[in-house]
């Protein structure tokens, strides 16, 4: 026996109860007739899954292997079974949209209250990622759309829609620190300053490490981690500490006169974003015309005023 959506569910209840007990009572089966089908699967693949101990079971390392392809499973005929119900107008729909803080407020939420107008049935789950984690849920399922400025090169994701949206990130401070003071700030400037970030490694920290390294400068480490934006905001309000940030996320502190852009020239980036989907399986009823709606949306953000 190999993986099928019911041994998907009994190897993804077992991992996630630790109990072939608490999974036999989730799945609303009989604990004979989950241990039954776990020992099929360790046969069919001729590997253990679990190990047995006093408290119940852990994965082994071939069970951590297929436990992304068991959920990969359960959420694909998940989103069949969702495909078809609104296909036969039998469900409202859902469509599950991830992206990084800057886009959901503005561009997003104009689309959702765009689409709203004619279908308002339609349920939005909206999820705030940074850039590295977006892929990864794309990937699993869990998102039918992604809104990224990162380019994805890989062969489970393509564009849903040719159209590319922008936005601007620069370095910001609180008002009252030292260093808006200075008639001049240049990038070796900064440099040397106290920065709060996203961890290393994601997108937008190596891009910011790029402005330095390129000069052959050597930033200092940030004094704070976060992937919380209001974390980083915080920060860059209550001290010294410089943040780098799009400016949909800082318009109202900046038009507040709570944090001032830092003029250096070398930290403003202009983003490209465009909006993901995988390629297997079909786009929903519903993703396509959020679709349209982002579309047009992005097109009245940026008429001139």
């Amino acid at each position: 026996m190999t993986l099928d959506l019911r041994s998907a569910a009994v190897l993804i209840e077992c991992v996630r109860r630790g109990s072939l007990g608490r999974a036999a009572a989730a799945l609303n089966m009989t604990q004979p007739a989950v241990t039954r089908t776990i020992k099929l699967l360790e046969a069919g693949y001729g590997v253990p899954l679990f190990e047995r101990n006093t408290r119940g079971v852990v994965p082994t390392l071939y069970g951590e292997a297929l436990l992304p392809y068991a959920k990969l499973l359960v959420s694909e005929a998940g989103n069949a079974d969702d495909l078809i119900r609104q296909m036969r107008g039998a469900s409202r729909g859902v469509v599950r949209v991830g992206g990084v803080a800057s886009v959901l407020g503005g561009l997003l939420v104009g689309a959702i209250r765009q689409m709203r107008q004619h279908h308002p049935d339609v349920q939005f789950r909206i999820v705030e990622e940074l850039e590295d984690r977006l892929l990864d849920r794309l990937k699993s399922g869990d998102l039918d759309l992604a809104i990224s400025p990162e380019p994805y090169a890989d062969d489970e994701i393509a564009l849903a829609m040719p159209d590319a949206f922008h936005d601007i990130v620069s370095a910001y401070a609180g008002t009252g620190n030292p260093l808006l003071k200075r008639a001049r700030i240049s990038l070796e400037d900064v440099a040397r300053e106290d920065w709060a970030l996203p961890p290393a490694g994601t997108p937008i920290v190596r891009e910011w490490l790029r402005r330095f390294h390129g000069r052959a400068m050597e930033p200092k480490p940030p004094s704070i981690v976060s992937r919380s934006v209001q974390v980083i905001k915080a920060a860059a309000l209550a001290g010294d500490l410089l943040c780098w940030m799009p400016l949909p996320l800082v318009r109202e502190e900046v038009e507040r006169g709570e944090l001032a852009r830092v003029p250096v020239a070398e930290l403003d980036w202009t983003r490209t974003f465009r909006v993901y989907r995988r390629k297997k399986g079909l786009m929903s009823p519903s993703a396509a015309i959020l679709i349209q709606c982002i579309r047009r949306t992005a097109e009245h953000l940026e008429e001139p005023a």
